[in-house]
């Protein structure tokens, strides 16, 4: 009897792939057979990053690939373009590949474990006839937001394209969730009407998605989301999936190049002394506040080491302010991707300004730092509430009238949120938990492990 063989479809984004790695990781360990599909422009990222000269597998994990319909020079950080993509175009590639895998592979496909975001594959599954499996990236909280989108247009409080009426209301989607602003929905914080649409779409299919599945795997635990997870009887909590909650050895997916020569760096800083600045991959800042915020960081007279990504900027060339780079040489580092994982376990690391992602909180949670929160758009919205107002491990960055975060608001959040020892007392606490949660024995890897053995009998 050959392999058990899993098929993994994450959604194309850094920020899904990147757990889904790391549980193609994990079901490699247990000796399963793992191919894992991306697009052919996201795999010659992860491979390029790794500087490897194979396309074909990363440490065990077999490598698959569909095209995105776009050209080479397109910007794949429109999510518009993505979610339109994933609608019109995934079911049928998946499908072709599927069914190739399936004639010329020894290992037959077992089970196919797919983002919810990509219902297509799941879709694909149940036509080839093998077991389908749902995978949730990100929290919980947004999920059972998606799951209530046939309510919500029954109720009255959304229309048909995803608009509210009045904007901004204040609703609570179970008693035992925290109240939120219908601005956190997902696609509203676009500003443009054509990516709107298609992500609430795309969010409202996975309302849908979730029938065709017995089970949902969860990049999340009980001991921050329970009331969610209630909501939801098929979802499986197994997070927080990061490689340092296994061995932390193995290529965890990213996009980019890592640069570890800030570990070197970090190494030679007091503890808790360094900011840490990252947005992850979609966040783009304009030029005016990009000089701002490096002010603020130089206004803080504090070591920071500062994430600048090769399209933080949307095409524009960065400009820092004059003289900035010189006056700040040994103060600071600028690195444009990090290994940030190992970074935040870095006891220099005093607090992280971040875009407040999934995998950055979780990450966060998992090494009780206290964040500063910058959110862009999508899920970090609602992630950012959770931060401050549930679980109060951090602070909100107010932009002003302008919509500019301001260098003296940069300053000053930064020495209120290290002069908070109830903050840093609470970031422990979820450190704690985390280690409670995902250790041998542990819940999330108790789910994992009857996870795999119910595969084994399929």
């Amino acid at each position: 009897m050959g392999k058990l063989h899993a098929v993994v479809v994450p959604f194309p984004a850094q920020g899904h792939v990147l757990p889904l790695m790391e549980l193609s990781h994990r079901l490699v360990d247990r000796g399963f057979r793992v191919t894992l599909v991306c697009t052919e422009f996201d795999q010659a990222r992860m491979v390029a990053a790794l500087r490897k000269e194979t396309y074909h597998s990363i440490d065990g994990i077999c490598l698959a690939t569909v095209p995105d319909g776009l050209e080479p020079d397109d910007d794949r950080g429109d999510a518009g373009r993505l979610c339109k993509f994933i609608l019109d175009d995934y079911e049928q590639l998946l499908e072709d590949l599927l069914r190739k895998i399936n004639e010329r592979e020894e290992d037959k496909i077992s089970c196919v474990i797919a983002d919810l975001c990509v219902g297509a594959a799941l879709l694909v599954a149940k036509k080839i006839g093998v077991p389908r499996i749902g995978f949730w990236p990100a929290s919980v909280g947004i999920l059972v937001q998606c799951l209530h989108i046939p309510k919500l247009l029954e109720s009255g409080i959304l229309d048909c394209n995803g608009e509210t009426s009045p904007p901004n209301q204040i609703i609570q989607l179970s008693p035992t969730m925290p109240e939120m602003s219908t601005s956190y929905f997902s696609w509203n914080c676009f500003g443009d009407p054509r990516t709107k649409m298609v992500v609430f779409q795309l969010m409202s299919e996975t309302s849908q998605t979730v029938t065709l599945v017995d089970e949902i795997l969860c990049n999340s635990f009980a001991g921050i989301e329970a009331a969610a997870l209630d909501l939801i009887p098929q979802a499986i909590p197994i997070g927080p999936l990061l490689s340092t909650n296994r061995d932390g050895t193995k290529p965890v997916g990213h996009f980019w190049p890592e640069d570890t020569s800030c570990l070197s760096w970090l190494d030679q800083q007091q503890d808790r002394s360094v900011i840490y600045i990252a947005f992850g991959s979609f966040t783009i800042l304009n030029q005016t506040q990009f000089q701002e915020l490096a002010a603020g960081l130089e206004r803080t007279g504090r070591p920071f080491l500062w994430v600048v990504r090769p399209n933080l900027m949307s095409g524009s060339p960065v400009v820092y302010p004059e003289d900035f780079l010189a006056r700040l040489a040994n103060r600071g580092k600028i690195i444009s991707w990090a290994p940030q994982q190992k970074v935040l376990s870095h006891p220099a690391v005093a607090c992280f300004l971040s875009h407040c992602g999934w995998n950055s909180t979780t990450e966060v949670l998992s090494n009780g730092i206290p964040i500063l929160c910058w959110p862009y758009f999508a899920d970090q919205l609602l992630n950012r509430k959770y931060i401050c107002d549930v679980w109060k491990i951090g602070m909100e960055l107010q932009a002003d009238e302008k919509g500019i975060i301001t260098r003296e608001e940069v300053q000053q959040k930064v020495e209120d949120l290290l002069c908070d020892e109830g903050i840093k007392t609470r970031s422990l606490k979820m450190k704690q938990m985390v280690e409670d949660t995902v250790g041998n024995g542990r819940i999330s890897k108790q789910n994992f492990d009857d996870f795999v053995e119910r595969m084994k009998r399929i």
